[in-house]
């Protein structure tokens, strides 16, 4: 139940995925980007609820982080960006970030992207 709640706490506190620099102000949608960048959140989202679980009193504050994913789904130079947390849900994050597995992105994000590795940012807000 403990769990559970974390993981709730996670999703309803702030949880935003975004596409830096890939599109331009009227470009169209890159469902394909999304669809990835969506599954990527839950993936690394579903494997830091439990880790958090472990120090529910250690939440708060909020952290950003930044990482570079490749077409065969590696994580490439994860760092924080910004952060109003503490350094264990920093450090916490981070670990997270660079051991989670990721599917390998679909030709069709690397095709509306025109490049790879894309650049991924999470941020997620604890209160």
């Amino acid at each position: 139940m403990r769990r559970l709640a974390i993981v709730i706490l996670l999703i309803c506190c702030t949880s935003a995925f975004a596409q830096k620099g890939t599109r331009e102000k009227g470009a169209p949608p890159q469902p394909a980007t999304k669809a990835y960048f969506d599954r990527v959140g839950a993936i690394i989202l579903k494997a830091l609820g439990p880790e958090l679980a472990k120090h529910r009193e250690r939440l708060g504050g909020a952290v950003k982080v930044s990482l570079f994913i490749n077409r065969q789904g590696h994580i490439q130079s994860p760092k924080i960006i910004s952060t109003t947390s503490n350094r264990w849900v920093q450090d916490t994050a981070l670990r997270v970030v660079r051991t989670v597995n990721l599917p390998q992105m679909p030709k069709e994000v690397i095709a509306e992207q025109g490049h790879e590795p894309v650049h991924f940012e999470v941020q997620w807000t604890f209160k």
